[in-house]
């Protein structure tokens, strides 16, 4: 293996888009209304000389020369925005330089810097999202080349006033000030004639964000003419396609269509603002996506939409955790999407008994821990006489009761111990290798499409979670309550874990799945809707009627009878 530069020695880069269809792809902020016809009528006339050549670009040049009221020679067509990123970055910045910028925004201006092996410096904002134009300012050294202004930005979508964009361009005798337009078409705002009036300004434009022709890759950059000479000497020969020209040239042409399609996006991005400020905190946008935190609904909100095949841009750290970038669809979309995105019917699950069989993973080390100090054997049946008596918080607390029935006094640490040792092993090698999934995954995936479904348990956390994983359904969860997150006294029956998940999710009702009396009480007193279920180990009418008596408004004879129940439709 050939080792890369050693700026490049533990770069990740941009990672590849997926092939994959979704029924609405919000991810990457493509137009999704689509290009003007005349671009698809202009392709169908492509002929085989035409595509037989090399590209020529003088007509684009002028095309889009005229366009943005500028002279040709102030104008260099990319293979898209980002490679107009890496010429302007590669033509400029020397390895020992800096490059500026805001903290979020566009990742690839990040890449192109370390393949440059200049130093990348980000400013973070100080209040979201308000540019930080004196951080900005005071990042500004004898070293820095090139400042990068997003506007506007991406994820966060405000737009930079002239005011602070002069500020940054006056305060930069030495650099060039990039103002990346991408999104600028549908902020009815362009900084152009700031490139006519200062030597050391360039835009770069995109015709994917706003045109609709991202597949065919066109950008560029519009700079005083000498820089752009500048540029030229990097630049890949023949590097915008044929066809992308041809299609841009249509594009251009076309005014009508392109004020229809910022009509469409700006009454569907009226529509979304309006509609999900109830549920979350939505930013102010300028561009044809919405910044909106969904906070700790975040991951919950993400999963549900890609269970219904809906594909969105979700951050997960820094700043921006919990934030989604939704590309803005066209109005009948956008009312479905909301529809996805509101609170559900919300179902909290118990996992012992209802969604994972236990008998011989819990029960068995119950057995082998009571035989274990007892001398004595342990029916199975003992064991579920003693959960039905309630009370009993967590296994080992029913192995210690099955033991002092026995006039057997142990201290709790070993048994807690000796349990440990049969059901958990070694990293997860013990007894809990024995569990079986009772819901089927489908069914269960179902239901994440059109609730919310969270867990309340008395496992321990690690083992919760290492058992979700392992049957592949953890991340259907938006809320895991554990026995690690409650005090002793505030373990079921007692409802307070119940209580946390609802400070968490504002459903419109509640359910909660489970197979004890604890359970049922825990419902019961939390005032939400208790079903219960019986599990493998217990089929009898006496469990039935007793999780009746104690406010299950129904017993399921096992858990994928929840499809059947009404009420949760």
């Amino acid at each position: 293996m050939v080792e890369p530069k050693k700026q490049l020695k533990n770069a990740i880069g941009y990672e590849p888009t997926s092939d994959e269809k979704y029924v609405m792809k919000l991810d990457f902020n493509e137009n999704l209304i689509g290009p003007s016809p005349k671009v698809l009528e202009a392709i169908k006339k492509i002929d085989k000389e035409t595509i037989r050549l090399y590209p020529a670009y003088q007509s684009l040049i002028n095309s889009i020369a005229q366009y943005q009221g500028v002279s040709s020679d102030m104008l260099l067509p990319t293979n898209g925005a980002d490679e107009a990123l890496n010429y302007i970055i590669n033509t400029f910045v020397e390895p020992d330089e800096n490059i500026v910028t805001v903290s979020p925004s566009f990742l690839m201006s990040k890449i192109y810097s370390r393949m440059s092996g200049a130093e990348y410096r980000e400013v973070e904002y100080k209040e979201k999202w308000v540019y930080p134009i004196d951080e900005i300012i005071s990042a500004i050294d004898a070293k820095t080349k090139v400042i990068i202004v997003t506007t506007p930005n991406s994820p966060t979508g405000e737009l930079i006033s002239d005011e602070n964009l002069i500020k940054v361009i006056e305060n930069a005798q030495n650099a060039l000030v990039l103002i990346d337009e991408t999104y600028a078409t549908y902020a009815n705002k362009s900084y152009i004639y700031l490139a006519r009036q200062y030597s050391n300004v360039a835009v770069v434009k995109s015709m994917s964000k706003d045109f609709a022709i991202a597949g065919l890759r066109l950008g560029y950059i519009i700079s005083d003419r000498q820089n752009i000479n500048y540029i030229r000497t990097i630049a890949s020969p023949c590097n915008v396609n044929t066809i992308a020209s041809i299609a841009a040239i249509a594009a251009l042409s076309d005014r009508k269509h392109m004020e229809m399609v910022k009509s469409e996006i700006g009454k569907s991005k009226k529509y979304l603002t309006e509609a999900l400020s109830d549920i979350a905190t939505v930013y102010p946008s300028e561009a044809n996506f919405l910044c909106v935190d969904f906070g700790n609904k975040a991951q919950a909100v993400y999963e549900r939409l890609l269970l219904n095949n809906i594909k969105t841009k979700i951050y997960t750290e820094g700043s921006l955790k919990n934030h989604f970038r939704l590309t803005i669809p066209h109005l009948a979309q956008a009312k479905k999407l909301v529809e996805f995105i509101k609170p559900k019917n919300l179902i909290v699950f118990d996992i012992d008994g209802v969604l994972i069989d236990v008998g011989n993973s819990y029960r068995l080390a119950v057995k082998k821990t009571y035989e274990y100090f007892s001398g004595q054997e342990l029916q199975p049946e003992k064991i579920q006489e003693a959960k039905n008596l309630g009370g009993l918080n967590n296994d080992w607390d029913l192995t210690e009761y099955l033991l002092l029935e026995q006039c057997i006094v142990m201290e709790k640490q070993l048994i807690i111990d000796k349990f440990q040792e049969f059901y958990f092993g070694e990293n997860g090698d013990g007894l809990i290798q024995n569990e079986e999934l009772l819901i089927c995954k489908n069914i269960l995936k179902s239901l994440a499409k059109n609730h919310q479904l969270a867990i309340f348990t008395g496992r321990p956390r690690k083992e919760a979670i290492f058992s979700l994983e392992y049957f592949g359904i953890k991340q259907l969860f938006s809320e895991i309550v554990t026995m690690d997150d409650l005090d002793t006294d505030l373990q079921k029956p007692n409802p307070y874990g119940l209580f946390m998940i609802m400070s968490k999710i504002k459903p419109k009702n509640i359910f909660y799945l489970g197979d004890t009396l604890d359970d049922m009480i825990a419902a019961h007193e939390a005032k939400v809707h208790a079903v219960g279920v019986l599990p493998p180990q217990d089929k009898t009418r006496n469990l039935k009627k007793l999780l009746k008596l104690n406010g299950a408004m129904v017993v399921l004879n096992n858990v994928n009878e929840v499809v059947k129940f009404r009420e949760l439709k």
